[in-house]
């Protein structure tokens, strides 16, 4: 490895193991382990990280934990990121159904290829082994379209033979709305979520990269949705008095912006304000094949006075039944159709259709719940119904 080459890899670890500062610019906080503040997933890097409200994704783990409780169905998802000077982020995450929620257990690992370790005299004396890691487990709760999550975080740190450790925590909450629109859109087509990140253990004396992200995410049609994402430092309470000043130091704002084709085809768009890079631009393709139905999604992001970077992620969406995008538009037709019949109190025709929801969609958020609660309420009535008829047989019988 040439003289130069190791004086890079050798500022890069300064930055990124020691107590540094935070990426936006002028940040007064400082802090440790900042691996921890680069993002995960294409589609979200696509987006210019603007996701604490989007749902139905597996990397919301990692913006707002409360995410989770809007999945539908399991997911692996594989992650690569290709970031300066040869340093890379890898990251493998799976999730699981458990009650009316989602469970995660995810690692992300920071790294770069061994360099030399030389001596005063310039003489190579070995090589320098350096890595990051987080191992996250993560769970996320339906209440009817208010989610609530939580993460709990194992973070490990090696440069050399030095080894450092330290634990954390994020919580978050998202809930979704019904925002009136003259065209065809989500019946929940505009979330809002928060949440607050690292907040745990120091590292090196230093406090982790903790933040609290407020995000706005609104879907005016099917196929187009726009994020907004403010994103605060508070690793010490002068940050929090910043935010007071807009973009000073330590607030960011990020905006993202995603175009669908028949869900077949994504465009993704975003740009970040007061950070280091600027624009970002993304694309994703979901197929089918046979009984297997997956995603691959990969990003490009300006790296401001750095080098840009690049992402890739494939998901693969753990389903004993590929649903179709004529099942998914069939199945939106009859839930619509049963929540017209629920208004108009026929508990009977709204419980058919909800089950044809179903059969074509049996992953649809929700439906067994709506089907069960609505089972409940006709056999309530149905036993109002008889205790009325005794009643009044009671009453001729005198």
């Amino acid at each position: 490895m040439k003289p130069g080459s190791i004086i890079i890899h050798t500022c890069l670890l300064v930055a990124l193991f020691a107590p540094c500062g935070a990426r936006a610019a002028g940040t007064v906080g400082t802090s440790g382990a900042t691996f921890l503040e680069f993002a995960v997933g294409s589609r979200a890097l696509g987006m210019g990280e603007a996701f604490t409200a989007e749902v139905e994704d597996l990397s919301s783990i990692y913006f707002n934990p409360a995410g989770l409780g809007s999945l539908k169905y399991p997911q692996l998802s594989v992650f690569h990121h290709e970031l300066i000077e040869d340093s890379r982020l890898e990251n493998l995450t799976l999730s699981y159904p458990v009650k009316r929620g989602f469970l995660a257990v995810a690692n992300t690992i920071f790294w770069v290829p061994p360099f030399d370790r030389v001596d005063i005299n310039g003489l190579r004396v070995g090589e320098v082994q350096f890595y990051n890691g987080c191992l996250t487990v993560g769970y996320g709760y339906d209440f009817s379209y208010l989610y609530v999550g939580a993460t709990a975080k194992y973070i490990y740190q090696r440069i050399d033979t030095k080894m450092v450790h330290a634990f954390a925590v994020d919580v978050g909450l998202l809930k979704g709305f019904r925002m009136w629109t003259p065209f065809d859109a989500p019946l929940r087509n505009f979330h809002i979520g928060v949440s607050v990140l690292n907040l745990g253990t120091k590292v090196m004396d230093s406090q982790l990269p903790r933040h609290i992200r407020l995000g706005f995410s609104y879907k005016p049609l099917t196929w187009m949705g726009i994020n907004i994402d403010m994103i605060e430092n508070c690793i010490d309470a002068d940050d929090l008095i910043d935010f007071t000043h807009g973009f000073n130091e330590s607030f960011r704002l990020n905006l993202g912006l995603e175009l669908s084709y028949l869900d077949l085809l994504y465009v993704r768009g975003g740009w970040r304000f007061n950070d280091t890079g600027t624009y970002t631009v993304g694309l994703g393709f979901n197929y089918v094949i046979k009984n297997v139905s997956f995603t691959i999604d990969a990003s490009f992001a300006d790296g401001g006075e750095f080098t840009p970077t690049y992402s890739f992620n494939i998901s693969f969406k753990l389903i004993p039944r590929v649903v179709t995008l004529d099942d998914r538009k069939t199945a939106e037709s009859h839930y619509k159709n049963g929540i017209r019949a629920y208004v108009g109190d026929d508990i009977e025709g709204a419980i058919q259709e909800f089950k044809k929801a179903r059969d074509y969609n049996p992953y649809h958020k929700s439906i067994d719940k709506k089907i069960d609660d609505l089972e409940e309420i006709l056999d309530l009535r149905k036993r109002n119904l008889v205790e009325d008829e005794k009643e009044q047989q009671s009453n001729r019988a005198r």
